[in-house]
């Protein structure tokens, strides 16, 4: 089945009213609505839960990624974003439980060398519970870890620094791995490093947070 979705239009970044393939948009290089969403965690130690992709994505394969995120399909409005959290993490979670945290450019190659264009609105949510809960979707989502927020910290911002993880794979399987700067999606805007500084601010009470 085809997937469409809806053109945004620049400066404000509102549905133009042209609607496409999803495809036809990547070749295009159209401006996407994209939800994001962040699971953090503050027990047993401050932490969040990284998606590791699929290999075989056409964007960032392999590489550690937002919990749970999507593009919007035509005549979704931002509520529906938590369908891709459902679908990639089996998890459900009520739209007035998550913190916004406003929204961002992304802009992007992926393997087929197109470039991404993307408005993303991004939300954070804090859950405890373990990595087992999740039923991840095979297609899109190889694993899931637990990444320190301590050690999140120190590898965006000293070259040489790594740490080792647990990660589940969507078939069950636990192993571990080594996170380094390397380990993340290269971004213009350092989108890893800043939530990870969001992730401090927000679980030491701070309310006003925007990203």
């Amino acid at each position: 089945m085809t997937e469409y979705v809806d053109i945004l239009k620049p400066p404000s970044f509102q549905k133009s009213g042209v609607k496409k393939p999803l495809n036809e948009a990547w070749r295009d290089e159209d401006w996407l609505g994209t939800f994001n969403l962040w699971v953090i965690k503050n027990k047993p130690f401050p932490a969040i839960v990284y998606q590791i992709r699929s290999q075989k994505s056409a964007w960032a394969p392999g590489k550690l990624d937002v919990s749970a995120g999507g593009h919007y399909n035509a005549g979704e409005t931002i509520s529906d974003g938590l369908r891709e959290v459902q679908e990639e993490l089996g998890k459900e979670y009520k739209f007035e439980e998550l913190k916004y945290l406003g929204r961002k450019m992304s802009i992007s190659a992926d393997i087929n060398e197109n470039i991404r264009h993307n408005i993303v609105d991004i939300f954070m949510i804090i859950d405890n519970s373990p990595l087992v809960s999740y039923k991840l979707q095979k297609s899109e989502v190889q694993a899931i870890c637990e990444s320190p927020l301590a050690d999140l910290l120190k590898v965006h911002v000293q070259k040489s620094y790594k740490f080792t993880t647990e990660i589940l794979d969507n078939t069950g399987h636990k192993s571990k791995i080594t996170v380094n700067r390397d380990s993340f999606p290269i971004g213009w805007d350092n989108y890893h490093y800043k939530i990870a500084l969001l992730t401090e601010r927000f679980l030491k009470g701070e309310k006003n947070l925007i990203y």
